[in-house]
């Protein structure tokens, strides 16, 4: 009986190792490919990066919000916004709410280079979800229901 518990128990090791393996190889799979990355990252700042990131997820933001998600003062997001506005990555507008505020966003051209450098292109992966019938597009969206959840209660 304890010969069969252990190999059950080696099976569902060796199985989550497996899944773990081929989660990590379809993430690398899924990123974009170093020549994307050459593209626009040597030409930004990290925090930069971060700026865009943010405007990207949070849409039209002002400075002090950006300011208090970086934790860093109002002077040097400026400064970077000034910078990202040079290059044509971010642009200002007025807030429609309140004509006082300023609002930071992504420019068509900012909105390009963080997709570029995203980790899942939606092209790269709508090319490879349309080769799968509605079957096995159901199994996998079924499994991949599974895997957030279980992220979501781990977390």
């Amino acid at each position: 009986m304890m010969a069969t518990v252990v190999s059950e128990e080696m099976r569902e090791i060796a199985g989550a190792d497996r899944l773990v393996d081929l989660l990590r190889r379809m993430i690398v799979e899924l990123q974009p490919g170093i020549e994307t990355l050459g593209e626009h990252w040597p030409q930004l700042t990290l925090q930069q990066l971060r700026v865009m990131h943010i405007l990207y997820c949070d849409g039209p933001t002002r400075v002090s919000n950006l300011a208090q998600q970086l934790q860093v003062s109002t002077p040097t997001v400026t400064g970077i916004l000034d910078r990202l506005v040079q290059r044509g990555m971010t642009a200002r507008d007025d807030d429609p709410s309140d004509r006082r505020v300023v609002l930071n966003l992504l420019t068509e051209h900012g909105l390009q280079v963080i997709e570029s450098l995203h980790p899942v292109q939606s092209e790269h992966l709508n090319r490879i979800v349309e080769r799968f019938n509605d079957d096995e597009r159901r199994i996998i969206a079924d499994g991949l229901h599974l895997l957030l959840s279980a992220s979501a209660r781990a977390n």
